[in-house]
């Protein structure tokens, strides 16, 4: 197993460079042994690296809190953000730094609400990856949260619409 492992690094190596220097640390262990031991398969979507390496998307480790907009990091610094997308690894550590107790546990890490039914936390907090079905289950929740998204953004535009539509002056007859 780890001859086997030595050589899938290296030929990832070889395919994907240096991901480290990305901001994407490689686990110790090799794949085959981190699936034997974790039961875990580690995955890195070339989609999402090419965006990496393009810029369209931003490494950033080390988060200290999060704000309605913005972050704040270890190093003190804070920057604000459209999206953020958090890649937790291999064993959820969510309840260490989200200081959200109704949607997390603090035992495991994963949602309180079992499958199909813990993508969606208070606030506009979603969780992709936690269903422990694989890609078919990040892809259901995935799914069910573009459609939560486009309800929300619906029914905001609905009411701006209605909110202007009241501040017009009444035509007389």
């Amino acid at each position: 197993m780890r001859l086997v492992d030595r050589f899938l690094l290296v030929v990832s190596r070889l395919m994907l460079g240096d991901t480290a220097r990305l901001g994407l640390e490689r686990p110790q262990l090799g794949p085959l042994e981190l699936k034997n031991l974790s039961g875990k398969t580690p995955v890195l979507d070339v989609g999402t690296l090419a965006r990496i390496k393009s810029g369209d998307v931003k490494v950033c480790p080390g988060i200290k809190r999060l704000k309605r907009h913005s972050v704040v990091f270890v190093n003190g610094k804070t920057e604000n953000f459209d999206a953020i997308i958090l890649a937790t690894g291999y064993k959820s550590n969510v309840p260490s730094w989200l200081k959200e107790g109704d949607m997390f546990s603090e035992k495991d890490g994963l949602p309180r609400r079992p499958f199909p039914n813990g993508w969606k936390g208070e606030c506009g907090l979603y969780a992709v990856g936690f269903t422990k079905r694989g890609i078919l289950g990040a892809s259901i929740d995935a799914k069910r949260i573009a459609e939560d998204i486009e309800r929300c953004w619906k029914a905001e535009a609905k009411h701006s619409m209605a909110f202007a539509r009241s501040l017009l002056p009444l035509s007389s007859p």
